[in-house]
């Protein structure tokens, strides 16, 4: 690293006290959500101090947590800069707890300072598809397959993180290195949510996703496109979110099925989309999480979704929703069309068991596990034990 990082205390196997907790925003969305629910969840746990230090490109405003401070950075440099007096204000008792988007600047700042780190990979690593990582030679995002990864640098990191089993298989099986990596769920804070009504009829379904091209929300259109006429005539497909498939999206809706029901409320604040969904609808398949998915599950809304990515994770086929094959082209409008056809005591009784489900995923077990996993990587000095946190811990 650069010579002018002077460490300011000698690294240590000392009292855990700090979590600085680091993310870069392109777009408002779950995750970002996620990193504030964490550090929040951390500083009320724990007692100790939580540091956010926010990178934020897209002008959205900053959240302020209750009791955490927030560095608010713009650019390379100011991020660089911020992690480095962070790290070294109190190193030995400093835990980082980073993002894959700024791993490769974390993990060797945080080595330089003995500081030890925690990389949470909040997507799926898939073989074809290209990570926008911080690449700190050109000092900007840049998107490589993960086999272009320094995998080199990206081992280093005490533990890596998944937030759902497929997030946390896609990097044991696509590093080029050994890496430790362990499974923590995300989860959400359900009091928020309250059970929407839910007329029969006309059976509402919704897409509640930022409107980018791998979110397939396409291939939803699609589907319900393909729903006889006669459950057609009594269904609606709302599709709530922005973003640079919108307009494509719409084209595809009004050109090629101006028969149906679809509609684009776009982004709406708080979860009023549950208020206007009896079912909600996925298509991506390479999904980290799918925070959508466990909203719905705790506001009492079934949910459909495909048998690939984090979000098959969040739904018990046939219980509380429905989980169709990604690679059966019909699947999906089979999905739809079956709880097209559902009578309104069984859209309920699904409804029932998802926030039941839901309620497994508890924002508490979340911090827990993070909190149980900092002391680890810090008392331990960069040896934690991959089985001391379970697979499912959120």
């Amino acid at each position: 690293m650069a010579s002018r990082w002077i460490p300011r205390t000698p690294a240590s196997q000392a009292l855990f006290r700090r979590v600085v907790l680091t993310w870069l925003t392109t777009a408002s969305g779950g995750a970002e959500r996620s990193t504030f629910e964490l550090a929040r969840g951390l500083r009320e746990l724990l007692g100790i101090e939580v540091v956010v230090i926010w990178w934020g490109n897209d002008g959205a405003p900053t959240p302020d947590p209750p009791g955490v401070r927030v560095r608010q950075v713009t650019d390379y440099d100011a991020y660089e800069q911020a992690l480095v007096a962070e790290l070294g204000e109190d190193s030995a008792g400093t835990v980082l707890i980073g993002a894959h988007r700024t791993a490769m600047v974390d993990i060797a700042a945080a080595d330089f300072f003995g500081v030890p780190v925690i990389s949470v990979l909040r997507g799926i690593l898939v073989a074809d598809q290209r990570l926008r990582t911080v690449d700190p030679r050109v000092r900007r995002l840049v998107p490589r397959l993960p086999g272009e990864l320094h995998w080199d640098i990206l081992s280093r990191a005490d533990c890596w993180v998944g937030v759902s089993r497929a997030a946390t298989r896609s990097i044991r099986e696509l590093s080029s290195r050994p890496v430790n990596a362990v499974t923590i769920h995300n989860a959400v804070h359900l009091d928020l949510y309250r059970k929407p009504r839910k007329p029969p009829l006309p059976r509402r379904f919704s897409v509640v996703a930022r409107t980018e091209p791998w979110k397939l929300i396409d291939r939803v259109i699609h589907a319900f496109a393909r729903l006889p006429d006669e459950l057609a005539a009594h269904a609606q497909l709302n599709i709530y979110g922005t973003g640079t498939a919108l307009p494509d999206l719409r084209r595809l809706a009004d050109g090629l099925y101006p028969g149906r029901d679809i509609r684009f409320p776009g982004h709406v604040p708080g979860h009023r989309w549950q208020a206007g969904t009896d079912v909600l609808v996925s298509a991506c398949d390479i999904e980290g999480f799918g925070r959508s998915v466990l909203e719905a599950g705790g506001a009492g809304i079934p949910q459909i979704v495909p048998d690939r990515g984090g979000s098959t994770e969040l739904v018990i086929p046939g219980i509380s929703g429905l989980v169709y094959s990604a690679d059966d082209p019909g699947g999906l409008a089979f999905a739809l069309a079956e709880a097209a056809r559902w009578p309104a005591s069984r859209l309920d009784a699904m409804g029932s068991r998802a926030r039941l489900n839901a309620r497994s995923f508890s924002q508490t077990r979340c911090f827990l596990a993070y909190a149980r996993l900092a002391r680890e990587v810090r008392a331990w000095n960069r040896n934690p034990s991959p089985l001391s946190v379970p697979d499912r811990t959120a």
